[in-house]
């Protein structure tokens, strides 16, 4: 396994789904619960915060600081932040500048890693035999990102968070064939895939987030700007991601590590975190 692969699947959730229909359901069904996510005010600092500052407590509760500041809100997901949370958050940039903080957080990832072996198996998830769409989400390292700078121009995801979401589904018919049968196929997963990535992309832009995702048909990026650059499934930079590519010759051909050539892969690129609903997707199911 490539060192790219172990450092991606050290942070990624893993899914297997009976079709890419079942994906589709949960993001309407994401957006359909999760309203127009306008957030209110008294979530970012409960009453109840306030009231334990005393005299303290901000009057605007938008603009906290001494001389009304506060911070600058994007139009993001928002998580409710508790009195807990919020004593928290405040003196957490202190301890960070601490020698001892810093220590006990080397510590910490150091444990994660021994426990984890540094990253998960392949082996690590089994599908049901009904499941025919794999999901896997992986947070992008900084090195990685290189790879698609030039597919999003204009765009600048070498700072901050870079996630990739491959969706796998399962073929009928072997890939590396080429028959009337494979190429109907083909069509079929291709529409399928670009109709619910379109559906995922838009649930997570109205959430305030940026995303798109590669067109399988031409390796293009569906909603970006034009640009030359190309990402086909084919390209050795999914050896990264975890698969393999199969020269044979007078093509190439990707294998997934458990439907090996009997699969259609495609991309998405967001910069949601791993911990957005819409990206762990039904990871407990």
């Amino acid at each position: 396994m490539a060192l790219a692969t172990k450092l991606l699947a050290r942070k990624r959730v893993v899914t297997y789904l009976p079709n890419l229909n079942s994906a589709v359901k949960y993001v309407r069904s994401f957006s359909i619960s999760s309203g127009n996510n306008k957030r209110d005010e008294d979530e970012f600092f409960p009453d109840e915060f306030a009231q334990d500052l005393g005299p303290f407590g901000p009057l605007n509760k938008r603009l906290p600081l001494p001389g009304s500041i506060g911070p600058k809100f994007e139009n993001k997901p928002y998580r409710v932040v508790t009195k807990s949370s919020a004593k928290a958050n405040l003196v957490k940039p202190f301890l960070e500048n601490q020698p001892e903080y810093r220590h006990c957080e080397v510590l910490d990832q150091l444990a994660l890693f021994q426990e984890e072996d540094g990253f998960m198996t392949e082996d690590s998830h089994i599908p049901h035999p009904s499941d025919r769409l794999e999901y896997v989400a992986q947070e992008c390292p900084q090195i990685m990102k290189l790879d698609f700078k030039t597919l999003f121009p204009g765009r600048d995801i070498m700072n901050g968070t870079l996630t990739l979401v491959t969706i796998s589904q399962k073929t009928d018919n072997d890939m590396t064939a080429w028959n009337t049968d494979v190429d109907e196929e083909r069509e079929a997963l291709l529409a399928a895939f670009v109709q619910g990535a379109k559906e995922i992309c838009e649930v997570l832009e109205s959430g305030g987030y940026w995303a798109d995702f590669i067109d399988p048909s031409c390796g293009k990026p569906f909603l970006g700007p034009h640009t030359n650059a190309t990402l086909f499934e084919t390209d050795e930079v999914y050896r990264k991601l975890g698969f393999e590519i199969e020269d044979l010759g007078c093509c190439k051909v990707i294998r997934h590590h458990l439907w090996g050539t009997k699969c259609y892969v495609g991309c998405l690129f967001t910069n949601a975190p791993l911990s957005h609903p819409i990206i762990e997707m039904m990871t407990d199911s």
